[in-house]
């Protein structure tokens, strides 16, 4: 008969088995990234005889990135070479000789995939969209010896029940808000509004001398103040989706169906944390030779990445839309569905 065993034993025991491959392998894919990055720009950063300042720069502002790709990647990595470690030295069979079942393990890993998940999602929330904004301005600046001008050409919008929103140049205004050039508005009845200058800010698209076409009655106008359900950021001009706070991104996802993506992206990316170390603790437990470990954390990844990009091609072509940044976590949350149901 076997023994009982102490489940808070286990799961110290377990924590402690990762602990510390998730931070060597933590450390290994942030230095796998950033000598990709270097390596990269190499060229351009020679060539153009960038100060180490200014590298180092590049390299500190991109690290919320990598982070964001180093943390999840690093927790497959640990688990997979802990239970390999286990495995080695018949540690999981006598655990289950002892009376330990296999989904005991699940607990434990779950719950630090979790608090893994709430870092990644508060990184990608708030910190790397600072830092990757400050990233593609440094970049800039090195490849052109400017600062970005923050103006956007042909800009346009489809907030819900309001029709379509389109301004040629969009630019920052001295006294907030943005500069609207070449603009044109049309409403869901058919009235149309065509103005070459107006001003975005607040809530609002005000149109100066706007002419109006309803039909075939067409008049000028002094001013209108157009609804437009999105509060203008006067710093997103510059940045493209990954600069945008998730605050900045929910706003402007209203309006504009192309940052839909993005944003299911930051929650589905957050949730791929917890998939990813389920599925490598489930096949983990199923191995029976430690040295597959190695090539398993290569093939999930892989995998993952995949699919991650097949998402993203799904998503542009409107196959499925933003719906699509949730393939990654579908296809592999029904793999480690199965590989739990068959570990029972």
């Amino acid at each position: 008969m076997p023994l009982p065993y102490n489940p808070g034993v286990l799961k110290r025991y377990l924590l402690r088995e990762v602990s510390f491959p998730y931070l060597l392998g933590v450390l290994l894919f942030i230095g796998l990234i950033t000598t990709d990055l270097l390596s990269s720009l190499s060229g351009t950063l020679l060539s153009r005889g960038t100060p180490l300042a200014d590298v180092l720069l590049l390299v500190l502002y991109r690290l919320p990135y990598t982070l964001g790709v180093a943390l999840p990647l690093g927790l497959v990595f640990a688990i997979l070479v802990g239970l390999a470690r286990m495995i080695r030295d018949s540690e999981l069979k006598a655990a289950y000789a002892g009376g330990v079942a296999p989904l005991s393990f699940l607990p434990p890993i779950l719950a630090l995939a979790l608090l893994v998940a709430a870092v990644v999602f508060t990184n990608s929330a708030w910190v790397k969209p600072e830092a990757q904004a400050r990233f593609e301005e440094k970049l800039y600046q090195v490849y052109y010896g400017t600062e970005p001008s923050g103006v956007l050409y042909k800009q346009g919008y489809a907030p819900e029940g309001l029709g379509v929103y389109y301004a040629e140049r969009v630019y920052p205004a001295e006294e907030g808000g943005a500069v609207l050039e070449a603009v044109r508005v049309v409403e869901p009845s058919g009235v149309i509004w065509s103005a070459d200058r107006g001003l975005w800010k607040g809530r609002n698209w005000v149109l100066e001398r706007p002419w109006r076409v309803a039909g075939s009655e067409v008049e000028q106008w002094e001013k209108v103040a157009l609804p437009f359900p999105a509060r203008y950021l006067p710093r997103a001009s510059t940045r493209g989706y990954e600069g945008l706070t998730l605050a900045e991104l929910k706003e402007l996802a209203r309006v504009d169906p192309r940052a839909r993506f993005p944003l299911a992206r930051r929650y589905a990316d957050a949730l791929g944390v917890v998939v990813l170390a389920w599925l490598a603790l489930v096949i983990g437990l199923s191995l029976r030779e430690a040295a597959w470990a190695f090539a398993l954390v290569v093939l999930l990844i892989f995998g993952y990445y995949v699919l991650w990009v097949a998402a993203a091609r799904l998503a542009a072509g409107a196959v499925v839309g933003p719906q699509a940044a949730w393939l990654p976590d579908v296809v592999y949350g029904a793999l480690a569905l199965v590989g739990t149901w068959r570990l029972r």
